[in-house]
């Protein structure tokens, strides 16, 4: 349904093959539109819930409820600082990312600048693609320890690697 509104609201979709077979329920700081073709926009402090997934505190979220994918990205402040990066749940899987798009029924996504915890450590991946959400393939990844996750104070550098979260992270070459 097309509706302005910064109170949480519920959006049941349209029966059908291609669309979204649950409750969606999602929230806005500044301003949600949806347009007669499907596509949901969502502006400040956005949180999006769908089933098991969860998707909150993106500055900037697209929903297109015909093709069940979301995109939700961060935003520069005035002093060039990126604010609102989303933090992507689906079940016991955490990412904190920059950007990213991702589709509700295939449980594939791409996500870019992506922070996850792996155990004791962080895994940052500036190009990755979560799979069914039981594996991740990155590219330009680091494996570290540190809490910096802009600029980490050490690191494994991952040309490309491929992490199955909390059973194992297989990489290329790596350079300390």
């Amino acid at each position: 349904s097309s509706k302005l509104s910064n109170d949480t609201s519920k959006v049941i979709p349209k029966q059908g093959t291609d669309n979204f077979d649950a409750e969606i329920t999602y929230s806005a700081a500044d301003s949600i539109v949806f347009m007669g073709d499907g596509t949901g926009f969502l502006f400040g402090n956005v949180e999006v819930k769908y089933k098991e997934i969860n998707l909150a505190e993106a500055s900037f979220v697209r929903v297109k409820m015909d093709s069940t994918m979301i995109y939700a990205q961060s935003v520069r402040d005035s002093t060039g600082t990126l604010v609102g990066k989303p933090i992507f749940k689906d079940g016991e899987s955490e990412y904190t990312s920059n950007e990213m798009a991702y589709n509700f029924r295939t449980k594939r996504g791409f996500v870019r600048q992506a922070v996850t915890q792996q155990g004791e450590g962080y895994i940052i991946s500036e190009r990755t693609k979560i799979v069914n959400n039981e594996e991740i393939h990155m590219a330009d990844g680091k494996y570290t320890t540190c809490d910096l996750h802009d600029h980490p104070h050490f690191y494994l550098d991952l040309s490309r690697a491929k992490v199955k979260p909390g059973e194992y992270i297989v990489s290329g070459p790596a350079n300390l």
